[in-house]
């Protein structure tokens, strides 16, 4: 029997390794999940007791750095993956398996072998596994990694290998197995559907939200259309949304696959392609965006995280109940706000003449995942929550929350931005776009003292909730309470293949191995 390193981590190197740990949990009455990149809420990923972190652990963790072989078809342009590869390179890999280089990551082997999978997301530091089992998506309606998957092997909670495979029947259980949380088993092999290779030429844009390409609140005019039409007809795109009323600034990034029309002797032509990469918000300095990144997270948590640090610095936290704060803070905190506008032109200025749009083409893998650079050092202290809400109500969601906006400020806003991206329709029955395209709005949040991410995020759910306006979440991102009318009782009216799934969930874990209180509480179980 292998064991557990120095974290708690088990590192099965064949579906043998996992069967044996999976038949020890039964045997002894163990929890049993999967860690992969690490990205989701802890409390989704890992065992009850490796949660707490107090080194009394007894439950089974594993890392499936070692089952991440690729299998290329070239005849049939399809690749089997193992479960724990990465689609690229993860910087934070405890086990330090995953290559800078990228060559035992997915991505960089099939654009090796002149491959390529459709939908790319903008951060691709996720294993194959982790990504599917949370309905992942890039910010695209029109390519779907789900319709890619053509099958998974999965070993269950009994310790059996089980292998689902697409079906024309939307009841078969392969639509209930792909996106599953880690509850149903432990998926060892992905067998997925490429397409050649193929570049793409784009743009991002910094603008004011009512100066922007779409009419982001309205239903469009004879020169913009609306944000839903956007999303719609946009192949590839992110929209970052600061709401803050000093700041209401979008930055729009886009790309399209390019056409023979497309290319100049700027590009060079398709067999002599010449790429000029997109560049990331933060500017290098000395061949590394490290510093500019260092600077804007110091100057974003001072104001992200303002007043509570200095609250703490002066002593006087009302949180800890050390008394009020004194005077000069007080005068000081309607100020503050005001340099928010000043911070963000430092990084991201409005576009004119002295600062025009950026112009890009690059091939699929050098630019499609546009925020692997910001991510590599993990530097912000943000968490997330994301709804996932039908498209054609785009326009009804974006002025539901730009009214709380401009009601509530800060205590709403933050500092941050809203993400927004498209996903398009999925027959998987959890997916959060589930028989329909979705808007998927990313709220951000910097962690701080006076205020719990859940807390704030649940204002938001509400607010939704009471405005009619449906949501399902990302799997693997904050959820709502489990005692918040937005919990399992709504969850479940959201996802009309609820019951078939908790019953394939049961059919596949007897004894609940995969299920910690997380997930029992989440889901109602």
């Amino acid at each position: 029997m292998i064991q557990a390193d120095a974290n708690g981590l088990y590192h099965p190197s064949n579906e043998n390794d996992i069967i044996d740990l999976i038949k020890q949990a039964n045997s002894n009455k163990l929890q049993v999940r999967v860690r992969g990149a690490f990205q989701s809420a802890p409390g989704s990923v890992l065992t009850d007791d490796l949660l707490l972190g107090n080194g009394l652990e007894k439950n089974i963790n594993m890392e499936l750095d070692q089952i991440r072989s690729v299998s290329i078809d070239k005849n049939t342009n399809q690749v089997t993956v193992g479960g724990g590869c990465n689609l690229g390179f993860d910087p934070f890999d405890p086990s330090g398996t995953s290559e800078k280089s990228g060559a035992n990551n997915l991505f960089v082997q099939l654009n090796n072998a002149g491959l390529s999978i459709p939908n790319v997301s903008d951060v691709i530091h996720q294993t194959v596994a982790g990504f599917i089992s949370t309905g992942s998506s890039a910010g695209t309606m029109q390519h779907s990694f789900d319709e890619c998957i053509l099958s998974i092997r999965m070993i269950d909670g009994t310790g059996n290998v089980q292998t689902y495979n697409r079906s024309t029947d939307l009841n078969n259980p392969f639509y209930g197995a792909v996106v599953s949380m880690g509850l149903l088993g432990i998926i060892t092999e992905v067998t997925l559907q490429c397409v050649p290779t193929f570049n793409i030429i784009g743009e991002q844009s910094i603008t004011q939200v009512n100066s922007c390409e779409y009419d982001f609140f309205d239903t469009g005019t004879d020169k913009r259309i609306s944000l839903e039409e956007y999303l719609s007809e946009t192949e590839f795109t992110r929209i970052l949304w600061w709401p803050y009323k000093t700041l209401q600034r979008v930055i729009t990034w886009k790309a399209r696959k390019m056409i023979q029309s497309d290319y100049t002797d700027g590009t060079g032509s398709s067999d002599n392609f010449k790429p000029k990469p997109y560049v990331p918000l933060f500017p290098e300095f000395l061949g590394t965006t490290l510093p500019s990144e260092i600077v804007a997270v110091s100057l974003f948590e001072l104001i992200g995280t303002w007043p509570d640090w200095l609250h703490d610095l002066t002593g006087n936290n009302p949180t800890s109940g050390s008394g009020s704060p004194p005077p000069f803070i007080k005068a000081l905190e309607p100020l503050f706000p005001h340099v928010y506008p000043l911070l963000a032109d430092m990084f991201f200025p409005v576009n004119s003449i002295v600062k025009p749009k950026q112009i890009f083409w690059d091939n699929w893998l050098g630019s499609l995942p546009m925020d692997s650079v910001e991510f590599s050092n993990k530097l912000f202290n943000l968490v997330y929550s994301e709804m996932c809400v039908p498209i054609h109500l785009t326009k009804k969601a974006i002025n539901t929350l730009q009214d709380f906006y401009v009601k509530y400020g800060y205590a709403a806003t933050g500092f941050y931005t809203v993400e927004l991206a498209a996903g398009k329709k999925s027959d998987f029955w959890l997916s959060p776009a589930y028989s329909e395209a979705v808007i998927r709005i990313n709220i951000m949040f910097f962690q701080k003292n006076s205020i719990k991410a859940e807390d704030f995020f649940t204002q938001f759910w509400d607010l939704f909730q009471k405005n009619e306006i449906p949501f399902r979440p990302h799997w693997g991102k904050n959820l709502p309470l489990p005692s918040s009318t937005s919990g399992p009782d709504y969850l479940q009216k959201q996802y009309p293949k609820w019951k078939d799934f908790l019953s394939l969930r049961e059919k596949s874990d007897p004894n609940n191995i995969f299920l910690t209180n997380y997930w029992k509480t989440h889901l109602g179980i």
